[in-house]
């Protein structure tokens, strides 16, 4: 995982010291982090989970007060990431936004081989949904979907997205690809075979980011990379490489672990412990504050998946994501009032 600046940073940082946030681009200010505080209209997120093992889903919905025609979001995490703890900080921004967030286990730890983690993904998303529909009728609008994937699970997003029909599974209306991985990153012999689908057949139609952090450089780099060139057919689509920076003596490392913003509240270690019926997350006034709290999430990762889930839920195609302007490569900026480095907006196709 990412060890970045130090919490002291993080917490400035939601503090919304005048010196750098004055410096922040117009169009950037609501991925400000006392903006996204201000973005929460659900105090609580409610959360059950269907399954035991890999065949677990842990879903989590907006509480306090209970909404209609959510966004619904599938989650897919990478590998051994079978505990949502470490991407609390976004299901827990996404889900007291408005959206439901299915979360699937996926994985018996190592015994589990890639090649069978699409299929058992799918299956734990689908006695999700089913289990969604009869427990809570209407809440969440499956027109309104979007798949996010991490690593491994950036694979599993694009081979669901390919074929949704023959998994059960709601059509995604956009797509995003975080630090991709692939078998070979993991395994080795035969389950290292690569286990991206025929990714030239995905739908022209379907809006797809791919970002990673350049210091990523065994893994999401290259990965997206090669994603990205075969997904030229697209015609709403973007490579985002966002940089590591320092200041003052703090650091930010854009490394395969940034997307990762843990919050215990979401620690659920035993895929296969029993879980409340009825299980509640009481909301906090602020994000939990760690090494792993910072600008990345706020302008990176977080500004990325709250955008195309507002779009999957009904709101206009957010374009400015799909371009090299300014909104798109500013990071924010450090206490000290100086610009974090820009994000590299690439286009491999021809």
């Amino acid at each position: 995982m990412r060890l970045s600046h130090s919490i002291s940073l993080a917490v400035t940082l939601l503090a919304g010291v005048p010196a750098w946030s004055a410096g922040i681009p117009a169009a950037a200010r609501s991925y400000a982090p006392e903006a996204y505080l201000a973005q929460r209209p659900h105090q609580s997120v409610a959360m059950f989970a269907v399954g035991d093992g890999p065949q677990r889903a842990y879903v989590f919905t907006p509480a306090q007060p209970v909404p209609k025609g959510a966004p619904l979001v599938f989650f897919h995490h990478g590998w051994l990431g079978m505990n949502p703890l470490n991407f609390g900080g976004m299901i827990d921004l996404l889900v007291r936004r408005g959206a439901v967030v299915v979360y699937p286990v996926y994985q018996d730890g190592n015994k589990t081989s890639p090649q069978a983690v699409t299929g058992i993904a799918a299956e734990a998303d689908l006695e999700a949904l089913r289990a969604l529909r009869e427990r809570h009728p209407g809440l969440a609008d499956e027109a309104k979907t979007i798949y996010i994937g991490y690593s491994m699970g950036a694979a599993i997003s694009l081979n669901l997205a390919l074929e949704p029909s023959r998994y059960e599974l709601p059509a995604p209306r956009a797509l995003l690809l975080i630090a991709p991985g692939d078998a070979y990153h993991v395994a080795h012999g035969s389950d290292a075979k690569s286990i991206y689908g025929e990714v030239e057949r995905l739908s022209a139609a379907l809006p797809t980011v791919l970002v990673s952090g350049l210091a990523d450089a065994t893994i999401g780099v290259p990965t997206a990379r090669r994603l990205a060139a075969r997904l030229c057919h697209l015609q709403k689509r973007n490579l985002i490489m966002l940089p590591s920076d320092s200041d003052g003596g703090r650091d930010i490392a854009a490394g395969h672990g940034s997307p990762g913003a843990p919050d215990q509240r979401y620690n659920f270690a035993d895929p296969r412990a029993p879980v409340p019926a009825a299980a509640a997350i009481a909301g906090r006034a602020d994000f939990e504050p760690s090494g792993s709290l910072n600008l990345l999430d706020y302008y990176g990762y977080w500004r990325l998946a709250t955008r195309l889930v507002d779009y999957a839920g009904g709101q206009s195609l957010p374009e400015e994501i799909f371009g090299g302007g300014e909104e798109n490569r500013f990071l924010g900026a450090w206490p000290s009032g100086k610009e974090y480095a820009k994000a590299q907006i690439e286009n491999v196709c021809p």
